[in-house]
């Protein structure tokens, strides 16, 4: 027992470097929405701009998450990993030193990219460099190190924010980051054999250009109408996407294998994931604003009050997996993909007249939605893919997480410019009816596609593997 109790200790450097890992990637997901009021004001942003604070971040982060798994797994893992911790502990501190939005996005978007080294080499270690009967228990604390981070960021953010300043909200990352680099660089073995021909360069940058394009032309159109510069992207859209999908289907080993979505099983399972991943960061870009311009509410408060659902998270998280193994996952995501219409409803109706537990209440039910859910319908999507190409099921899980982020912060942000009619109007300037009616419109809509979820979800029987 002493010997494997020393073993297992000889492996704590490797699983606090996981945990660090996937703490950041959580922190910083939910930590900046709390501030964006702040931040927004302090830059006279209206929507559409502030948006982008959230939107280029999470776009940066799926569009490179695939192409850092592809450099980990062909033996660039330590390398990928402190770089990322660095990278995202600079350009954090280029972020919090932010003057200007422009050197604030661009901060933002390369704050994207250390975000995807981590998210791409932080789960892998614990497949490489762990022993077998250990790999799930490194998992777990990965996923432990990410739910901590999302469930502190809201308050954290809050404080940080009101009593010193939204700077602060980036600040806090860089030691964190620089410690993690260093324990990184002790406890991960050498990188070797690192096979550079494998990788697919062009379909990378093909698919990135295709979600850049294509998520500005989302979140413009609403809120802006038919422009060039809206018209342009969308036509650049569609003739870079169509390239990468005939390149894809050319080339032997793709930066993403399309043939997953022959199936139509898995195209309903990643379209539900997807919608969920999209509600759940609308309403957490949008709620904030609600609480400052609608209630009345300062920073911290604000930071409380989302806590609320990052908390419900944490707790039903920590108990399904068990349950669903047993009874199948299709059942919790049913539920789930219920409990957010619900919550998208009480959001949509809301008003300054209502009480203040009805909030608590949406927030509650949309925090367990995804505790409730969110395991069961990623291990759904990955046993809906055919055996053969279980590695790209489970890249696209991660994919489908930050892509669905940053579509639902865009979407979000664009109804509402269309609902309030406010395009170029800072949010803090908005009368408070005004803002609700953007409010209510994108919530409403939220309702739509959150049904439309619980309908795919429903539609598809549980199997456990896929032929």
């Amino acid at each position: 027992m002493a010997k494997s109790n020393s073993y297992a200790r000889a492996h704590i450097p490797l699983l606090v470097t996981i945990a660090l890992g996937m703490f950041l990637d959580g922190l910083d997901g939910t930590i900046v929405n709390v501030a964006l009021p702040d931040i927004s004001e302090s830059f006279g942003m209206d929507s559409s701009l502030s948006s982008w604070i959230v939107t280029v971040y999470f776009l940066v982060l799926a569009g490179l998450v695939l192409i850092f798994g592809k450099l980990c797994d062909s033996g660039a893992i330590k390398k990928i990993i402190i770089a990322g911790f660095l990278v995202f502990s600079l350009a954090s501190l280029a972020c919090g030193l932010s003057e200007d939005i422009v050197v604030l996005l661009a901060a933002r978007a390369v704050q994207g990219v250390g975000a995807s080294m981590l998210a791409a080499s932080s789960v892998m270690l614990s497949v490489k460099f762990l022993p077998l009967h250990m790999t799930s228990f490194g998992l777990g604390v990965g996923l432990l190190g990410s739910s901590i981070g999302a469930a502190i960021g809201p308050a954290l953010g809050g404080v940080l924010a009101e009593t010193l300043s939204w700077h602060w909200v980036f600040f806090i990352n860089v030691p964190v980051g620089i410690v993690a680099a260093v324990i990184a660089h002790r406890a991960i073995p050498a990188d070797t054999g690192f096979d550079r021909s494998a990788f697919d360069y062009k379909g990378s940058v093909l698919l990135f250009l295709s979600l850049v394009t294509g998520l500005y032309a989302l979140e413009s159109f609403p809120s802006h109408g038919v422009t060039t510069a809206t018209v342009v992207s969308l036509v650049l859209f569609v003739v870079l996407f169509s390239v990468f999908v005939l390149y894809e289907r050319r080339i032997s080993i793709p930066v993403l294998n399309l043939k997953v979505f022959r199936s139509g099983r898995f195209v309903a399972v990643s379209v539900s994931f997807l919608i969920m991943n999209a509600c759940y960061m609308g309403c957490l870009y949008l709620l904030p604003y609600y609480m400052r311009v609608e209630l009345g509410f300062d920073t911290i408060m604000c930071g409380l009050f989302l806590l609320v659902a990052a908390v419900m998270t944490l707790i039903f998280c920590l108990k399904v997996g068990k349950m669903a193994d047993m009874r199948g996952n299709r059942p919790f995501v049913i539920a789930g993909c219920f409990l957010m219409v619900v919550a998208m409803a009480l959001f949509s109706l809301m008003n300054a007249s209502m009480p203040t537990w009805v909030l608590i209440v949406g927030l509650a039910l949309l925090g367990t939605m995804w505790g409730v859910a969110g395991g069961p319908v990623g291990s759904r999507l990955i046993n809906n893919v055919p055996s053969d190409q279980r590695g790209s099921g489970s890249a696209l899980h991660s994919f489908f997480i930050y892509f669905g982020s940053a579509l639902g912060t865009a979407l979000f942000a664009g109804l509402f410019g269309f609902g309030s009619a406010s395009a170029g109007q800072p949010i803090a300037d908005l009368d408070p009816a005004v803002f609700m009616e953007g409010f209510g419109f994108a919530m409403a809509f939220g309702v739509a596609i959150a049904a439309l979820a619980l309908i795919l979800s429903w539609a598809v029987n549980e199997r456990r593997s896929a032929a």
